[in-house]
């Protein structure tokens, strides 16, 4: 077993505990969201902005970021690679996807701000598409039995 861990505990345990708080302040971010998300659609003003850069959603963010970060670094100190190496490359790969992650919650709360809730309906995209491919699947069938 690899030794030089981040802590004195096993990689493991360090790799679990951290994954387990990941999990948690990340459904604790979602919950805070899905608050703020309610509460604005129950307002009659649709036009005013949806305050998510609260002091406790930034914080349960930022929790979720640095465990997660923790988390693929000691993840990646199992492969017995130098332990900065291991440091570096979480912060490559989880700081930039948390800030764009971030930009992008921003940019939807504004497009939901400005058309409503039904600009980003996925479903109803993929929904509207599907319904097309099968009825052209239904007239093409129903012109070749026709024949």
């Amino acid at each position: 077993m690899y030794t030089n861990t981040f802590f004195n505990f096993p990689v493991y345990t360090v790799i679990e505990l951290t994954l387990l708080f990941s999990i948690l302040l990340g459904v604790i971010f979602k919950d805070m969201l899905e608050y703020k998300l309610t509460i604005w659609s129950r307002s009659k003003n649709y036009q005013t902005k949806i305050d998510y850069q609260t002091p406790n959603i930034i914080t349960a963010y930022l929790g979720t970021t640095l465990f997660v970060f923790l988390c693929v670094a000691s993840s990646l100190s199992t492969f017995n690679i130098v332990e900065w190496l291991s440091i570096v490359i979480g912060a490559i790969v989880v700081f930039p996807t948390a800030l764009l992650i971030w930009v992008q919650l921003g940019s939807m709360f504004k497009l939901m701000m400005e058309q409503g809730i039904e600009a980003i309906n996925i479903e109803k995209e993929y929904m509207s598409r599907e319904k097309k491919v099968q009825e052209v699947r239904s007239q093409d069938s129903g012109v070749k039995s026709q024949e």
